[in-house]
């Protein structure tokens, strides 16, 4: 294998990385000038595939008998998985995080679509939380069940958890434990867990905050003048605010405290998932061309639905937006 371990030192391995692939069963088998040849020639093709050279060395580490399969099983699971619904550029990125895709069956992959098509999910579904999560075909069919059963056990229905790893995925990889630590640290903050249960099923992605992140956002909204226990509030009415910027959070804090809106801030939080583009172009089309004044009694006015914003002022709020955004940058230039 003498041959075999210097061609690989040569496309940069060490000397034990190459003893390491050369050695793994079933390639040892094969003679070292036949090995030596499926080296270079599948190296080739990987490199023509699409992946870079530092790609191809860290899956050949994690799975060495890519070294062993023929150029026609390589491509004909590339051509497999792009019937499925991939295209080329995705199966690519699949399999740089999982080289063990090539080493699947297709009656495998069959198989675990089908599975998770059983438990609620569509082919369309299935397909595109596996290309963020392509580890999801290496869990058991088990692994995923009691995963299942584990959030429904903490207070999520079955339908609820399949909404929540649509958007998702990734809580299939979450270990208990961190699941539970994450809830016991937003129960710690002030929630309790119902809210907590409440708030992951609007924002799934608060399981993969880091409890740094987290705090981070609630020390920034205390620095904007509101109470810990104000933030909590606000929070627990609009989840989303832990995914929003600071710099989007504080624009729309500030507009609204200078047009007296604030209270939207705390009482009707959910209103701040509405873009600023929107809110003030309507604004200034309600205050200056309506000449409505926007206070407590009518600040609804601002977030009604586009149809019937439209039936009661004949005006779309692109049409507004285009009017009237050009207007809103030259004063936050001049702000500046």
């Amino acid at each position: 294998m003498k041959e075999s371990i210097k061609v690989l030192i040569e496309l940069g391995y060490s000397e034990n990385e190459a003893e390491e692939i050369v050695n793994t069963y079933p390639i040892n088998n094969l003679k070292d000038d036949t090995l030596k040849e499926n080296i270079k020639k599948n190296y080739s093709l990987f490199i023509s595939l699409g992946y870079s050279k530092e790609e191809v060395i860290k899956m050949t580490k994690s799975l060495p008998t890519l070294y062993g399969y023929s150029e026609e099983n390589i491509t004909n699971k590339i051509n497999f998985l792009i019937s499925l619904g991939y295209t080329k550029e995705e199966v690519i990125k699949m399999t740089k995080s999982l080289p063990t895709l090539y080493g699947y069956s297709e009656e495998n992959i069959t198989n675990k679509i089908n599975f998770l098509i059983s438990l609620g999910y569509t082919k369309e579904e299935v397909i595109k939380m596996t290309k963020s999560l392509p580890t999801l075909y290496g869990y058991s069919e088990e692994n995923i069940t009691n995963k299942i059963n584990f959030l429904i056990s903490l207070g999520y229905t079955k339908e609820e958890v399949i909404k929540m790893t649509k958007s998702l995925p990734t809580l299939y990889g979450y270990s208990e434990e961190n699941i539970t630590n994450k809830i016991n640290f937003l129960i710690s903050l002030g929630y309790t867990k119902e809210e907590v249960i409440k708030m992951t099923k609007t924002l799934p992605t608060l399981y993969c905050y880091s409890e740094e992140n987290i705090t981070n956002k609630i020390n920034f909204l205390i620095s904007l003048g509101y109470g810990k226990e104000e933030v909590i509030k606000i929070t627990r009415s609009f989840p989303a605010l832990y995914s929003l910027s600071e710099e989007n959070i504080q624009e729309k804090i500030e507009y609204y405290k200078e047009k007296n809106l604030e209270f939207i801030v705390i009482d009707n939080t959910k209103r701040l998932m509405q873009s600023m583009k929107k809110t003030k172009a309507r604004y200034i089309y309600l205050t200056q061309v309506k000449l409505i004044d926007i206070d407590k009694s009518n600040y609804n006015k601002l977030f009604v639905n586009e149809k019937n914003f439209q039936k009661a002022y004949g005006v779309s709020t692109d049409s507004l937006i285009k009017t009237y955004g050009l207007e809103e940058e030259i004063k936050m230039m001049n702000k500046k």
